[in-house]
């Protein structure tokens, strides 16, 4: 009799979330889903509190990464990454026999994963975990990137830095706007997308982030503001936000 084991889904795609669940309702011999989360501390809390034999566990989550999640793990469950990023898996997953399925996940792929659950019981044991996280580490060491990339569904746009003209927070969600008047919409903060730009990016008030290489004209605004008019096709004006006029003169040496 094969053993069941028990999962948890972690992904901070719904639609993502739904597609493992119905791919495994195939496999409900061998891996029953007890839980889902939508983000990583969502999932440690999970992990912690249900203790799984198993989870499924995305990278690329807004708040901690798969590897920040395994981190903190108190509890180790087995571990499948799911992922867009196929250097992520080349790089660090092969390495320690952890297995991986790329997004979009396709059945037979998964297929070949439960097949391992099944022959070996265990995917991860006798992993060195001080060797995963100098591997971890290493993955995290920043790489000069030439764009930004923004996840639309199952689809990953990749936005050239020097085509984006700047960047609008509004409500929840943070607009990306590129030169050429497109619009694309993320749920990232503006913070965190701050945290992955290159320096041409600064930040002129609470709810922007300006291309400093996309700056067509700068002049003087009221009440000590400055008014940024960018060189995109709309010549979109944005003014700074009062907090910020100080950093600003610092900034541009005014």
């Amino acid at each position: 009799m094969n053993r069941l084991f028990k999962a948890i889904i972690i992904d901070d795609e719904p639609a993502a979330r739904r597609l493992m669940k119905s791919l495994l309702q195939q496999h409900k011999d061998v891996v029953e889903v007890i839980g889902e989360a939508s983000n990583g501390r969502e999932a440690l809390g999970k992990i912690d509190s249900q203790l799984p034999d198993l989870i499924f566990l995305d990278i690329q989550m807004p708040d901690l990464t798969g590897f920040e999640v395994i981190e903190q793990l108190n509890h180790q469950p087995d571990i499948i990454f799911t992922t867009a990023y196929e250097q992520y898996a080349i790089k660090a997953f092969e390495t320690f026999s952890i297995d991986y399925l790329l997004k979009p996940i396709k059945e037979e792929r998964l297929e070949q994963s439960i097949a391992k659950l099944k022959k070996f019981g265990k995917l991860n044991a006798g992993i060195d975990i001080s060797e995963l996280q100098q591997i971890i580490q290493q993955l995290r060491t920043p790489q000069k990137a030439t764009a930004l990339p923004i996840k639309t569904g199952d689809k990953i746009n990749l936005l050239k830095f020097e085509n984006i003209s700047y960047l609008e927070a509004h409500d929840k969600y943070v607009f990306i706007y590129t030169i050429d008047g497109q619009k694309h919409l993320t749920d990232q903060s503006l913070m965190s997308l701050e945290e992955k730009l290159p320096a041409q990016f600064y930040r002129v008030q609470k709810s922007y982030i300006i291309n400093k290489e996309r700056i067509k004209e700068m002049h003087k605004h009221f009440n000590g503001r400055f008014l940024f008019t960018m060189d995109d096709k709309n010549v979109t004006k944005i003014s700074s936000g009062r907090t910020y006029n100080e950093a600003i003169k610092a900034e541009f040496g005014l």
